[in-house]
């Protein structure tokens, strides 16, 4: 069995090179109506070849509203990593505590750091007979995209690839297009429409087997050979280690496919592909800010004087002589009060006087 596999490492990339190749030997006598052009709207959604590749150029924009509204809560959660606050010489805030103790870095400041992430490659097989409704592909389609919504929130960088198969008894034709790199966050227009549109396979994929210089079975002319899994049955596990063992599924990789999808939600389907099997890595724990005194260092991790734990408070019990010694134990000599109601009348005008006032006034009076 000979086997024809070409990748591309990106749409635009895939595009461009069938457009500009020529009907290959085999796709000969028929290249004045070719099935990538000729197909009817009911099994290809498009009137045409030109309106399947206006659709993928500008994006599918009914394709992405079906995969908005497949998980809007994943969409809206969806967020960028945010700065984390650090210590410095200058910023943009003052921090008390660590200028009331003296502390050089006693302004807080925003840092950009560069989380290290786990890189998921998920290798997505979507074709199908031509018996297969339309709308299967949509169906699958929201569910690999849920897929990756799942996994970007967990913290996980998904790489997304397209496979394409065409298959005779000597002769295998497959292609592998890269649809998202794991650098880019999820572009929902960009991706709609080779997740779930299926002009992707029945005209770009037609177009490929069409134009690929190495096909040299005659019999592809006449139905454009099976898909994948009408050759080895309905076994994805089995298809799983097949493409293994062609490296077409490289280590590290992940494989699902269009029957597997269309039956299977985000959380099924991740398990399915064996992601989250206890032997994959945790995904990576976000930084937390540091709290308490930072001292710096050379290495830049710096010295950090950890904040003290908080109690709760107690009042203290008042001692009954809290203000010391008894007069009556300081060893002073007592002074006689006379007994009698004789005192002269003290006023608050007296407040104002001297000692020697005061004692002449009571002297007069």
């Amino acid at each position: 069995m000979k086997l024809i596999r070409e990748t591309f490492d990106n749409i635009e990339h895939y595009f461009n090179t069938i457009n500009t190749r020529t009907i290959n030997r085999v796709f000969a006598p028929r290249s004045s109506h070719p099935a990538s052009n000729d197909s009817d709207y009911d099994f290809t959604y498009t009137h045409s070849y030109a309106e399947a590749e206006d659709i993928a150029r500008r994006g599918y924009k009914e394709g992405l509203d079906k995969l908005q509204a497949a998980n809007t809560k994943s969409r809206h959660l969806q967020s960028a990593s945010k700065p984390l606050p650090m210590n410095g010489i200058v910023g943009y805030a003052p921090h008390v505590p660590n200028a009331i103790a003296g502390v050089p870095l006693s302004m807080i400041n925003k840092q950009e750091t560069e989380q290290k992430a786990k890189v998921i490659s998920i290798l997505y097989y979507m074709g199908g007979s031509c018996n297969v409704d339309a709308y299967e592909f949509v169906k699958a389609g929201k569910n690999i995209m849920n897929v990756v919504y799942s996994l970007e929130l967990q913290g996980y960088r998904v790489a997304l690839y397209v496979l394409t198969t065409f298959c005779k008894n000597s002769e295998y034709a497959i292609n592998t297009v890269q649809v998202k790199h794991w650098r880019q966050p999820s572009n929902p227009l960009k991706i709609a429409y080779p997740l779930i549109h299926p002009s992707y396979f029945r005209r770009h994929g037609f177009r490929w087997l069409e134009t690929q210089p190495n096909l040299t079975d005659d019999g592809f002319i006449y139905g454009y050979g099976k898909p994948l899994d009408k050759m080895q049955g309905n076994n994805p596990n089995a298809r799983r280690t097949w493409l293994k063992e062609q490296g077409l599924l490289q280590a590290g990789w992940y494989y699902t496919e269009r029957i597997e999808a269309r039956k299977a939600e985000a959380s099924e389907l991740i398990k399915l592909m064996g992601i989250h099997d206890g032997t994959e890595a945790k995904a990576p724990k976000k930084n937390k800010p540091v709290i308490g005194v930072d001292l710096g260092s050379s290495d830049g991790d710096g010295f950090r004087i950890p904040e003290m734990p908080r109690k709760p408070y107690e009042p203290q019990p008042i001692p009954p002589r809290a203000m010391g010694a008894r007069f009556e134990d300081m060893g002073l000599p007592r002074i006689p009060v006379p007994e009698r109601d004789d005192l002269p009348a003290f006023t608050p005008a007296d407040l104002r006087l001297t000692a020697e006032e005061l004692y002449r006034k009571r002297r007069r009076n």
